[in-house]
């Protein structure tokens, strides 16, 4: 009895001791390197160190713009096993460009790609960078990221199966808000039909090309290869089209409000931002090349700059009568808000993908309200003109 017992003993406090080994702790070292650097920097000095608080949480860089590039340097506290299926998870906030990855011990430089097949662009997951041979305690591994802008990012030990799961999960997730947004753009383009009128064109032509903004990010729309290089296809034509959906919505605004009558100031405000916008495009189409490092910064401080703009003159319309008014700032505050977002993170500053989904989420909501707006003006219009026809005798 005294045997088994003892037995039993060894063995419980064996897996007592055993399974917090199981549980990684990952640290992640920002090094000082100047220049662009292509070997390994193994004797590089540190810059910052961070540490996830436990196995389960990310570790939260914030880096810099740094010309030459960022390297990182991974450590983890226990070894992990590749039938494991673990993967190093690198979330960034709008990070554009390659990353190159170095295995652990290893000095072959991989660029893994930020999506594979049909996976989305707007809702990713982020890298899941393999480990296919596992992870020894004793070795390092490397990344180095473009330093172009500013970023903040989220790196964590996850799996291959929660990397699978949160892929799923945006794919159902797109394929209910795109179902609905199509909707919604046939009636307004039905509307338009009817009436001819130019706020139905304006609202037509932003619900087509956010449409194909984010069709074209979520890696369903895609370009033929042999219209343009890969880097006009998912860079340049996207920004393209973000753009037009800014100054479509801009033109809808000023029509839809009646900014010219109720707010005359804000309207040529509005308009100037306009032609900054298609001047800005401009510069896209005719010098990408030359600009394309930091195009995206202007573009996305044009939208910055409307955002409250357009608030103001949502709510100053609302306060001198504007009889839809109180629909636009329910439809649209709520879609700025995550527009801004967004944008802010191109210059370093917000959180992680909750963000990119409340964009979509918030573009649905907001076109199904602007339609019961739209539909509604249309009916009013439509009475107007009956009860201005002169009665048969």
């Amino acid at each position: 009895m005294g045997k088994w017992a003892g037995l039993a003993l060894w063995f419980a406090l064996a897996w007592a001791f055993a399974a917090p080994a199981a549980a990684q702790t990952l640290t992640v070292e920002w090094l000082r390197v100047e220049g662009a650097q292509k070997s390994l920097p193994d004797a590089a000095p540190v810059r910052a160190r961070w540490t996830s608080a436990n196995p389960e949480a990310p570790a939260h860089l914030e880096l810099p713009r740094h010309r030459g590039g960022h390297w990182l340097r991974l450590r983890v506290d226990a070894d992990i096993v590749g039938s494991e299926q673990r993967v190093i998870g690198v979330q960034g906030a709008r990070v554009y460009g390659l990353i190159g990855y170095y295995l652990p011990g290893s000095d072959r430089l991989t660029l893994p790609s930020l999506v594979r097949g049909n996976e989305s662009l707007l809702l990713r997951p982020g890298w899941a960078l393999p480990l296919p041979a596992g992870w020894k305690r004793a070795d390092t591994a490397y990344i180095r990221m473009q330093g172009e802008i500013p970023v903040v990012l989220s790196v964590n030990l996850s799996t291959r199966a929660e990397f699978a799961r949160q892929r799923e999960g945006a794919r159902r997730f797109t394929i209910a808000a795109y179902a609905a947004l199509l909707l919604m753009t046939l009636a307004v383009a039905g509307l338009w039909a009817m009436s001819r009128e130019a706020v139905y064109l304006y609202y037509l032509g932003y619900l087509v090309c956010i449409s194909v903004y984010m069709l074209m990010m979520s890696n369903w729309l895609e370009v033929p290869e042999h219209w343009a290089s890969q880097d006009v296809r998912r860079e340049a034509i996207p920004w393209f089209m973000a753009t037009m959906t800014t100054v479509f919505q801009i033109a809808f605004t000023v029509r839809f409000l009646d900014l010219p009558r109720l707010l005359p100031c804000a309207a040529r405000v509005l308009h100037a931002i306009v032609w900054a916008n298609l001047a800005w495009l401009a510069v896209l189409v005719f010098a990408y090349r030359a600009t394309k490092h930091y195009w995206y910064l202007g573009g996305n401080g044009l939208l910055l700059l409307v955002i409250p703009t357009l608030v103001y003159a949502a709510i100053a319309a609302w306060r001198r009568g504007a009889e839809y008014a109180g629909y636009y700032l329910l439809g649209w505050t709520p879609l700025m808000v995550f527009a801004g977002l967004i944008a802010a993170k191109t210059f370093g500053f917000g959180s992680f993908g909750w963000d990119e989904h409340g964009l979509v989420l918030a573009v649905v909501l907001e076109s199904g309200v602007l339609m019961m707006a739209l539909t509604q003006r249309a009916a009013a219009r439509h009475r107007r003109a009956l009860l201005a026809k002169p009665a048969r005798t």
